[in-house]
């Protein structure tokens, strides 16, 4: 099992601790050897890079806060070594597909189980999602697409399109299931036909 294949009892996926290389003191004299972290959702990740600014390293130090629940006066004490393995783990969440993460590849790309089950309304009832299937977008819903103003919005609208929940809802997902689907949506704006026949031929 690799540093992120964890599960809980019940079989959901847990975002493991970080270990420290080098365990530190903090000032109350506790001492600090890992730090737990949890997932973090489309829409918390956008709020963190909007506060933080365009600076890379203010992003990076931004999302470390929200994944640890650490102050950045904590985070500074770290040691060096440990703190870029850190850095190294969230953009590794941020980019990577849930494959990578349970170490399970998918049986089928456009019906999946989520890496982080979360909690919407289907048909108005509020539940909890833990599998989605992705429909192919029409031409329609393309043009509709192209017409709003952020690459943003225009991400957003296609997914809840394609998956039948809200805006709201897709932006609470994890940003690895988030990951997989903009990969697949990606595909289905712009790949031809012949793509999907060798795909599924195979």
């Amino acid at each position: 099992m690799s540093t992120e294949q964890q599960n809980d009892q019940a079989g959901q996926w847990q975002m493991p601790p970080h270990v420290l290389t080098f365990p530190v003191s903090l000032d109350n004299g506790d001492p600090l050897s890992e730090i737990p972290l949890r997932p973090i959702s489309v829409a918390e990740h956008r709020a963190a890079l909007v506060k933080a600014g365009k600076d890379d390293d203010a992003q990076f130090e931004a999302l470390i806060e929200l994944a640890t629940g650490l102050p950045s006066s904590v985070l500074e004490q770290l040691k060096q070594p440990d703190y870029v393995s850190l850095v190294e783990r969230i953009y590794n969440y941020i980019k990577l597909p849930p494959s990578f993460f349970t170490g399970v590849e998918l049986d089928s790309p456009d019906d999946f189980a989520l890496l982080v089950p979360i909690r919407a309304f289907v048909g108005g009832v509020p539940k909890i999602v833990d599998r989605l299937q992705i429909e192919v977008p029409p031409m329609k819903v393309s043009k509709m697409m192209r017409k709003l103003k952020t690459p943003n919005e225009r991400a957003d609208f296609v997914t809840a399109h394609c998956v039948g929940l809200s805006v709201p809802d897709v932006q609470s997902l994890s940003l690895p299931d988030w990951s997989h689907l903009q990969e697949r949506l990606n595909d289905f704006l712009n790949k031809p036909g012949a793509f999907f026949q060798s795909a599924t031929s195979t």
